[in-house]
């Protein structure tokens, strides 16, 4: 199987299981532990920027801190 091939199998078995997750049917955890076991079986690296992981936590990205005047990136409207 190529590369590409692997890719794309992994992906759409992700897609399923992502859908199972929003319907209930799994919980995050079991998702996780999903992908840990079709990486291992696809052959892809961990660090691999193929991989489902989201690996940033929005809450704590710098473009959705709070500075001073506003929401990071707003321009404060005081002159």
């Amino acid at each position: 199987m190529s590369k590409e091939e692997v890719i794309l199998h992994y992906k759409a078995s992700m897609s399923v299981f992502k859908k199972w997750l929003d319907d209930g049917v799994i919980t995050p955890a079991d998702l996780q532990s999903i992908n840990t076991m079709l990486v291992k079986k696809y052959g892809l690296s961990s660090c691999s920027i193929f991989l489902e992981n989201d690996l940033l936590c929005k809450e704590t990205r710098v473009i959705y801190g709070v500075v001073k005047g506003g929401r990071y990136g707003q321009k404060d409207n005081q002159n």
